[in-house]
């Protein structure tokens, strides 16, 4: 083989590998980005308004928080509590479009996302095809290039060129190694943060159950008030003085009958530790619907969420947490059919709302035994079990005693 044919091999096969190498990736990328470009500025321009209008939403959420503030603390009338119930209504609803808007947003990013991706993919791939190409470039040049020159050239001036092509190919060849390095680092950036908006996905959408059951609860709360009092003023005032009434009877009477009562139960030889209680009803089916002192109970300016809600089938067994005698079971404007339970240590239990109830005051109840039927009598915007659990007469959050589930 020529000497003339190896310098023209040598500086084809160096020009070739600097072209593939500076050019070859972004002409190839050039033509995924082209085939994407359109898609991505149309998403980038989707996700632009989508932003604007969460912006929007929020700025007149904000505004109801406002007025609900402004109404909380204005003197208690129904006219004020219709307002009140109003503004959480329409709060809840913008809330409501506000966190679809955040779904939409975050299904438009990771679309997005998955097209960047693919790109990258698409680049790291062609990335790894030429260092392939590099390489057996390099291997042929390994295995033949020394007899070339050797035998082929005649001055350690071309053997110097030559050697010099060799270089420009290790060059090219470390540069290809790095690009594909960072191509593989962007795609795992790129997939984690696909992963993050997953996470971020199924929060919104619980956020957005929790949300249209607050909706409910509100336009719940409306119906039974107008309902309890017949848009009058001056019924609304006789239910409030009712529901102050019956509060200060149930927490008068639990003090006056705890020590007396306590001391029947330490008679009882199976009674057991009654400081942890058992689940009235089964509540990983439909959970809790509203917590001890709940920030978004409807009637909290009233009165605080002094218990736990939990939604039920209408009939649903309702159950004895703990072993202790019955001081009552009688019926108020608030609680509806209520069952109010002495135990030991101090606590009492009530079960509210009941459609039925199954004891009588002054029978022992063991623990888990039948004791009524989810309803939704008295102050009720839907069947449900409204469970109390109170220490020396004032109610607790019943989270603190409760067996987890």
């Amino acid at each position: 083989m020529g000497v003339k044919y190896i310098k023209n091999y040598l500086l084809f096969l160096g020009v070739m590998m600097f072209v593939m190498t500076m050019f070859g990736i972004e002409a190839a990328s050039a033509i995924v980005d082209n085939s994407f470009s359109d898609d991505i500025d149309s998403l980038n321009q989707d996700i632009n308004d989508k932003r604007n209008d969460i912006e929007k939403l929020n700025s007149r959420i904000d505004g109801y928080k406002e007025k609900i503030k402004q109404k909380q603390s204005e003197k208690v009338s129904l006219a004020g509590e219709m307002d009140l119930l109003d503004n959480r209504i329409a709060k809840t609803e913008l809330e409501i479009e506000e966190t679809n808007e955040e779904v939409n947003l975050l299904n438009i990013e990771m679309n997005l996302l998955e097209k960047e991706i693919y790109i990258i993919d698409s680049k790291l791939s062609q990335d790894k095809e030429l260092i392939v190409s590099i390489l057996q470039e390099v291997q042929v040049m390994d295995n033949n290039f020394p007899i070339q020159v050797f035998f082929g050239t005649d001055s350690f001036s071309k053997l110097f060129d030559r050697l010099d092509y060799l270089e420009t190919i290790n060059t090219d060849l470390k540069k290809s190694v790095d690009s594909a390095k960072l191509s593989r680092e962007n795609a795992v950036y790129k997939r984690g943060n696909l992963g993050s908006k997953q996470d971020q996905l199924k929060d919104l959408e619980l956020s957005l159950k929790k949300e249209r059951t607050e909706l409910e609860s509100n336009i719940g709360a409306k119906e039974v008030l107008l309902d309890a009092t017949q848009r009058s003023e001056s019924q609304f005032k006789a239910l409030l003085d009712d529901l102050k009434q019956e509060q200060s009877f149930i927490s008068n009477e639990i003090i006056a009958i705890q020590t007396e009562i306590e001391g029947r139960l330490s008679k009882h030889d199976d009674i057991g530790d009654s400081s942890i209680l058992s689940w009235p009803i089964d509540p990983s089916s439909r959970g809790i619907s509203a917590t001890f002192h709940d920030p978004t109970y409807p009637y909290r300016h009233l009165f605080e969420h002094s218990g736990l809600d939990l939604p039920a089938k209408t009939g649903t067994p309702i159950s004895s947490v703990a072993p202790g005698y019955v001081a009552w079971a009688r019926k108020g404007r608030l609680y509806g059919n209520y069952v109010m339970i002495i135990h030991a240590n101090g606590l009492a239990s009530l079960y509210a709302h009941m459609s039925a109830t199954y004891v009588q005051a002054d029978e022992f109840v063991p623990r888990g035994k039948k004791i009524g039927a989810v309803g939704s009598t008295g102050l009720s915007t839907g069947p449900h079990l409204h469970f109390e659990v109170r220490k020396n007469g004032i109610p607790t959050n019943p989270l603190d005693y409760l067996m987890s589930y």
